[in-house]
């Protein structure tokens, strides 16, 4: 069922002073790019607001290989090839043992993961959801969400200049706005922090050709991550807690240079460095968004869900998210919306979804669990805390 006649392919967005969207999706990384295409595609009025401008950088990121059947799901398989991501042929680690150990993706049924530049890849999600008739604004923030009788009035400003941006209107809102969960928590969601970690990302050339693998390694503060991007650099992240950092000064180029260098496998790798540049803190702390009232909102993603990067599993749970909130979306319609009270019911297909990532946040704490078990050489801080879990 869809809720507009239009031919596929290409179409300009309507317009109108007091339109009101049937969706408004904030935040355009994965999850609220797919979000949006997809309801896009089943013929819904949408929205997507983004705050940046893709120009603004974004971390690399390894993407495992089975991305390959959820990109070629949104029919994007060509488009994200065409981006000329580095083929990634598995994982070495030295976790829980001095050896160092291999994964392969040759063996599995796609054959190679990817490294990818992700301002590239957000951007081709975002302009794949415009072409298929979203309405894409980008460079603005919302300032207020909030309900008006049957729809959400959202406003925007223009972050740099501080300015009034438009006031959209809608009859659900998607909160896509990562680990924030900014518009989740506008509208009084708690966010339940279940850990404080942060990445610590310096992105470096090292001389001759990156190698095609991505590298893991434990040390008391924490763990290391690299892996090279389009760009030619390579990526390279400590991974430690946001308290531990402050009390220690981890994020300072002289520490986080020295505190690398006590490293066997990644300081090898970064051998020859040129140039030792400043770490760049990232938020990396996992969460789950966790709803107070039945209006016709949901969260995608990271906003809904948030994972520690060493499950390796971001950019898919974003796509996987992304096709589950659609279908809510889009069934919600279906049904007519909101019962008599104007609030849904339990059996609504948004509560339904809401249930969904909550039995997927028990799943992962479990896996969580288990990867941090498997590496007791450290009592420090850092690895103590993950013990209790």
């Amino acid at each position: 069922m869809t809720r507009r006649d239009a031919p596929d392919g290409e179409r300009p967005p309507s317009s109108g002073a007091r339109r009101v969207h049937d969706v408004v999706v904030v935040g355009a990384g994965p999850a609220g790019s797919a979000t949006a295409l997809r309801l896009a595609r089943a013929g819904l009025d949408v929205a997507l607001v983004e705050r940046g401008t893709f120009a603004d950088s974004r971390v690399g990121e390894s993407l495992a290989p089975a991305v390959q059947p959820l990109l070629r799901d949104l029919g994007l398989w060509d488009a994200f090839l065409a981006l000329g991501p580095l083929p990634s042929w598995g994982t070495r680690s030295t976790w829980g043992d001095d050896v160092p150990t291999a994964h392969s993706h040759v063996v599995g049924p796609y054959g190679r993961g990817w490294h990818v530049d992700r301002r590239a890849v957000d951007a081709m999600l975002a302009e794949s959801a415009r072409r298929a008739g979203t309405d894409l604004r980008a460079g603005l923030l919302v300032t207020r969400c909030e309900r008006s009788d049957d729809r959400w009035v959202v406003q925007t400003a223009v972050p740099r200049s501080h300015g009034p941006g438009p006031t959209l209107h809608a009859r659900v809102v998607v909160d896509a706005t990562g680990r924030s969960a900014h518009v989740g928590r506008m509208l009084g969601a708690r966010r339940v922090i279940l850990d404080r970690l942060v990445a610590l990302a310096v992105a470096v050339e090292v001389p001759g050709d990156p190698p095609g693998h991505l590298l893991v390694e434990t040390s008391p503060d924490g763990w290391w991550y690299s892996a090279p991007v389009p760009s030619g650099q390579t990526v390279t992240m400590l991974m430690t807690d946001a308290d531990l950092s402050r009390a220690d000064r981890l994020a300072s180029t002289d520490v986080w240079w020295a505190r690398l260098d006590g490293t066997a496998a990644t300081s090898a790798r970064l051998a020859g460095t040129r140039t030792r540049s400043r770490p760049q803190p990232w938020p990396a702390a996992s969460h789950r968004l966790l709803r107070r009232d039945a209006l016709p909102w949901l969260s995608v993603g990271d906003a809904a869900l948030a994972v520690d990067p060493v499950s390796g599993s971001g950019v898919l749970r974003a796509l996987r998210t992304a096709a589950a909130a659609a279908d809510a979306v889009e069934t919600w319609f279906a049904a007519g919306g909101p019962g008599p009270d104007g609030r849904p019911d339990p059996a609504s297909p948004l509560e339904r979804y809401e249930d969904a990532r909550d039995v997927e946040c028990s799943d992962y704490l479990v896996e969580r669990a288990h990867y941090y078990a498997a590496e007791d050489r450290w009592s420090t801080p850092f690895w103590r805390r993950r013990k209790v879990l």
